[in-house]
């Protein structure tokens, strides 16, 4: 059985809020010096969302062709697109467990998704458009420290928080008849999200340290619309909904206030 590299690093990071919350619980602290206090960090990097299936029931008003009852389902695939972050937080001056000095941040992260490909009902279409997500999160990160003057530091960690899917996506039958939208799935749905982090950062200076580092985020139960608008028409069809789910790849700057 051949097992997907993209679900082993989902399994991977999904381990790590639960690991990342427990460290902290009934440890002792031990004084540790200097990188402890308030920082501010930001990253960019390129995100890579699973294809999704968003699915639920016709139901089209007069003016949007369609079986009442008949499903819908739509699957949509996506590119590697863009993802940036920015996050104000506390790193304690103690360790944990005698290795982990832990940090707690604010964080706001945008991504884009643009979408190469699709289907609906399984059929033959033409599809385009983007997924915009804006997140804001309270992340926890420890990062693992075996010496006071560590160069090289491993980090792990994970966070939860509000999604905001934005979808803009129209798509045509490959019949020749069409060249422009004449469905859309579009809308806008706040979720919850949660996220898990593993990195590396470097102390280039006392103030600043170079990150970088990979993310898995999911957002359960995003809800869109699919409505026709060919002919100049915006008429509904039906409520449909599904997860998104995503690596991303991020590199960036922390520095310590």
């Amino acid at each position: 059985m051949t097992i997907s590299p993209y679900k082993s690093m989902r399994s991977l990071l999904l381990a790590i809020p639960a690991v990342s919350i427990a460290a902290p619980i009934a440890a002792q602290a031990n004084d540790v010096d200097p990188e402890g206090g308030l920082y501010v960090s930001v990253q960019a990097g390129v995100t890579s969302p699973s294809d999704d299936s968003f699915n639920g029931i016709q139901a089209p008003v007069a003016a949007s062709p369609g079986a009442p009852g008949a499903p819908a389902s739509v699957e949509l695939e996506f590119d590697e697109d863009f993802v940036g972050t920015i996050a104000v937080g506390y790193r304690l001056p103690k360790l944990v467990f005698g290795i982990f000095q832990p940090s707690v941040e604010l964080e706001y992260s945008y991504a884009e998704a643009g979408i190469d490909g699709g289907s609906f009902n399984g059929g033959d279409q033409t599809f385009s458009g983007e997924n915009e997500v804006n997140t804001f999160s309270i992340n926890y990160q420890s990062d693992i420290r075996w010496s006071d003057d560590q160069k090289l530091i491993p980090f792990f960690g994970g966070g939860i928080g509000i999604a905001d899917v934005d979808a803009e996506v129209g798509y045509f039958p490959n019949n020749g008849v069409a060249t422009s939208p004449t469905f859309a799935l579009t809308g806008s749905s706040t979720e919850f999200t949660y996220q898990s982090n593993i990195g590396l950062q470097y102390v280039l200076t006392d103030r600043i340290e170079l990150q970088g580092r990979v993310r898995y985020q999911r957002i359960d139960g995003v809800n869109l619309e699919r409505r026709f608008v060919g002919g100049g028409a915006d008429a509904f069809n039906a409520n449909v909904s599904g997860d998104y789910e995503t690596v991303s790849f991020l590199a960036g700057v922390r520095v310590r206030l």
